[in-house]
């Protein structure tokens, strides 16, 4: 999914686990192992999609004071429970670089290199809504720039063992990170014949994702979660995305979770 939308998912399923999760969250140690898979574009933008394999792993500490610690395949991060239902999210999240075979469109087009961003996020529960806050930093400098976002999410425990989940966000970005998703330098331009585009900064999306989880056991549940985003004008003006590409792309993911 979006990246902001993905921390944003993890943050609002940690505030609403089926009753059995909660029981287990209650251990100081909690292990998690994600199995599915997920079917997205191959760039922001692309009309052309592909399935992989979605696998994770993660490994919980949750002090006394409620602070959780945690180490995933994705990176490392700790979430403080402060007043008034706040809770502030710190990470170090790996992100990999986009493969330009996975679209004929990208052969000339400078690699994207794999890079590791830093993220701040501040979430507010209200009930069974929840508001957030968050930027997303590269601290490598390699072209992934600066965004933000702004996102309103709604869960609801519709069973036992049945939970609805709901994010709408809304995503900006410097011009840096424009021009590395969409940009297309005299150079690119030349081999693939896409006319030059200079993105500038600001609005970049809006993104819907709604999903359900099923609980099959105290320690297992079944995930579904459908994504659709909508670019602004400074992704979807780009060649990349307005002749070869789509202004509004899909994500769709699901499998199963188990905790330990």
């Amino acid at each position: 999914m979006t990246h902001q939308t993905t921390i944003f998912a993890m943050l609002l399923a940690s505030c609403a686990m089926p009753a059995g999760a909660q029981e287990i969250q209650e251990k100081p140690w909690e292990f998690e192992v994600e199995v599915g898979a997920e079917r997205e574009p191959a760039y922001v933008g692309s009309d052309n999609y592909s399935t992989e394999a979605d696998i994770g792993i993660k490994a919980t500490y949750t002090a006394r004071n409620g602070t959780e610690w945690y180490l995933s395949t994705g990176g490392v991060g700790v979430t403080a429970q402060l007043p008034r239902d706040y809770e502030l999210t710190l990470e170090l999240e790996y992100e990999p670089g986009r493969d330009n075979a996975d679209d004929p469109i990208l052969t000339g087009f400078p690699e994207m290199k794999d890079t590791w961003e830093f993220q701040a996020v501040l979430v507010r529960q209200l009930g069974d809504f929840q508001l957030g806050l968050g930027v997303q930093q590269d601290i490598l400098g390699h072209g992934k720039g600066l965004v933000g976002f702004a996102a309103a999410g709604y869960s609801r425990q519709l069973s036992d063992r049945l939970r609805f989940r709901s994010i709408l966000d809304v995503s900006f970005a410097n011009a840096k990170h424009m021009n590395t998703e969409v940009g297309i330098t005299p150079a690119a331009s030349q081999i693939t014949g896409l006319s030059g585009y200079t993105a500038s900064g600001g609005f970049k999306s809006t993104s819907l994702q709604v999903g359900f989880d099923y609980a099959v056991s105290r320690r297992t549940e079944l995930y579904m979660d459908l994504a659709v985003e909508r670019y602004g004008s400074a992704i979807a003006d780009s060649p990349l995305v307005r002749d070869h590409g789509s202004r509004t792309t899909t994500e769709v993911g699901a499998g199963m979770r188990f905790r330990f």
